[in-house]
């Protein structure tokens, strides 16, 4: 460890016992026996344990801890052999002139600069090998926790939850403070689950994702149901008891999602599993219609959205997977499907959109056979192209929504809006915006309906992202089609909930779901996570988050017109 000495024209390290003085006359410190770096009058000698004290100051090379040598930049163009021998000879002259000379004064100011670079970069040098092993330390705490265990797997759906291999309550004490994603105060504690919250953070959100309410006879429809945050609200709403609805372009493949679950005979007739392509509003007009038939409706969360087009390879595994047969022998939830999907990248979405969907019901022995065909169809419309599961498997896995990973380089969250597909705009604004006001529009009043029976309240949850916010300072440029869908959300939630509320008792609410995933191309991804990056929360966190405004109206808390983050109101 180095230290500045007042006399800045003299300076030396840390000393312990055993080791030699050094030769300057100025240092006052005990002896040390460590190597040292000796500075005086702007000349640098190496001193090394058990040697004798220097004889008198010579000129020696010059040696600068923390700085590359000569040999780090070999490749550099370097200054002009002229002038730097001129620079040489220069130097070599100033010992002959007078102590007091004005020349003397204007090269030491020239080279003041040079030598406050040397004393950074020495001193941050020190202070990195100094800290290393407390950095390294952290990291093994941090890695100790559930969310940034390197064994984390980021999106996992099949209902396997994370769990710390820390004991108890916290995994340990951290040596350099660390922000707080959600407060951003620092900390040092981290939490045994959590490796980015403090813990009050942590503690506060423990409570959440364990928070349960009393949902039985409530009829519920959830848009994206299948997997990641949606297959994790389901499981909420009907472990609470709630008759849903979920939606899905891959219905079998959610039927078989939640047949595996170890509770499914407790509640899987409660489920309802819908296949469709929200990207069709012809379709979104006929299922609010189907739903509204059931009768009153108590929740809406429209959940589903189109982040970054996957490329028809990444489809290829739920494609093969919607022929396949149903699992036999057990209770399974009933299943609906539309006559006809559209493409996962069409060339003419605007038409392919049909005036007359119709809904087909699998437990209905005369519309088997067309439910089926209409699953074959949904398989059809998202081929894998030329893309092989084979080959996309080889080194990598089937992400948590039955995707294979994209190796594209990049994709449309990096995009700038020069950059991104006219067709995928739409498709996310169809998919994101369009969909869930069609429904809020056409189930308004089944929802309407669920109050005047009696219901406290129905609410509509409208899954958003702080990419739709107007009020932060800094916006990116990246996937500006995703936030001008989520702004549209919030516009929406922001337009009408008070006005539901007066006049229906509905409320209405936006929600972030926090920073649980990482949408950057799959080769940045991998990359991050080798560095030990994990998201601070994890899909059950998000899950919560969108449950909360339900929970808290039940127990009679009303949340409406709100953009909700972290569980509070928040800045549009």
């Amino acid at each position: 460890m180095y230290r500045s000495r007042p006399n800045r024209r003299r300076w030396h390290p840390e000393r312990r016992e055993g080791a030699p003085r050094s030769h300057c006359a100025s240092c006052r410190t005990s002896p040390f026996p460590n190597p040292i770096l000796v500075r005086c009058e702007l000349k640098y000698l190496p001193a090394a344990a058990g040697a004798a004290p220097f004889p008198s100051v010579t000129r020696s090379p010059v040696l600068i801890v923390g700085l590359p040598t000569v040999t780090d930049h070999q490749g550099d163009p370097g200054l002009d052999p002229d002038d730097l021998a001129a620079t040489l000879r220069v130097l070599e002259q100033l010992p002959q002139l007078p102590a007091a000379h004005p020349d003397i004064e204007t090269v030491k100011r020239a080279s003041q600069r040079m030598f406050n670079r040397v004393r950074k970069a020495r001193r941050a040098a020190a202070r990195q090998e100094r800290e290393q092993p407390l950095r390294q330390a952290d990291e093994e705490v941090l890695a100790r926790t559930a969310t940034g265990s390197p064994m984390r797997i980021d999106d996992e759906t099949r209902g396997i939850l994370l769990e710390a291999s820390a004991p108890g309550e916290a995994a340990g004490l951290l040596h350099f403070d660390r922000g707080c994603y959600v407060c951003h105060a620092k900390y040092r504690q981290v939490d045994a689950f959590y490796h980015w919250l403090c813990p009050e953070c942590a503690a506060f959100s423990h409570g959440k994702r364990d928070q349960h309410v009393d949902l039985r006879g409530k009829r519920a429809l959830l848009t994206g149901g299948r997997a990641k945050i949606g297959m994790y609200i389901a499981l909420m709403l009907l472990r609470d008891g709630a008759e849903l609805t979920i939606t899905t372009r891959f219905p079998r493949d959610a039927v078989r999602r939640f047949r595996a679950m170890p509770d499914a005979d407790d509640w899987i007739e409660r489920l309802t599993v819908v296949g469709i392509d929200l990207r069709d509003p012809s379709h979104v007009a006929a299922l609010a219609d189907e739903v509204a038939a059931g009768g009153a409706l108590d929740i809406l969360i429209n959940n589903a959205a189109q982040t970054v087009r996957r490329s028809a390879g990444s489809y290829s595994h739920l494609v093969r997977a919607e022929d396949a047969p149903r699992p036999a022998g057990v209770a399974l939830p009933r299943m609906v499907t539309f006559d006809r999907m559209s493409d996962a990248h069409p060339a003419q979405l605007v038409g392919s959109l049909g005036a007359d969907a119709v809904a087909h019901h699998q437990d209905r022995d005369e519309h088997h056979e067309a439910a089926a065909l209409a699953a074959q169809a949904s398989a059809h419309v998202l081929r894998a192209g030329s893309a092989s599961l084979e080959a996309y498997l080889a080194g990598t896995a089937v992400d948590a929504g039955g995707l294979l990973p994209d190796l594209a380089t990049d994709n449309s969250w990096t995009n700038t809006v020069d950059q991104v597909d006219p067709l995928e705009l739409l498709e996310v604004q169809l998919c994101n915006s369009v969909a869930p006001f069609v429904l809020v529009s056409r189930l308004r009043p089944a929802m309407r309906a669920a109050v005047h029976a009696g219901a406290r309240r129905a609410y509509v949850v409208n899954v958003s992202a702080m990419e739709g916010q107007f009020g932060r300072r800094y916006k990116g440029a990246g996937h500006p089609h995703t936030n001008m869908a989520k702004a549209a959300l919030n516009m929406l939630t922001r337009t009408s909930a008070q006005e539901m509320f007066d006049s229906d008792r509905i409320l209405m609410t936006a929600v972030d779901t926090g920073w649980i995933t990482d949408e950057r191309p799959h080769d940045q991804k991998l990359r991050i996570a080798g560095e030990g990056w994990h998201a601070p929360l994890d899909l059950v966190d998000g899950a919560a988050r969108v449950y909360d405004p339900i929970v808290q109206g039940e127990s009679g808390i009303d949340l409406h017109g709100v953009f909700l983050k972290d569980f509070k109101p928040h800045p549009w």
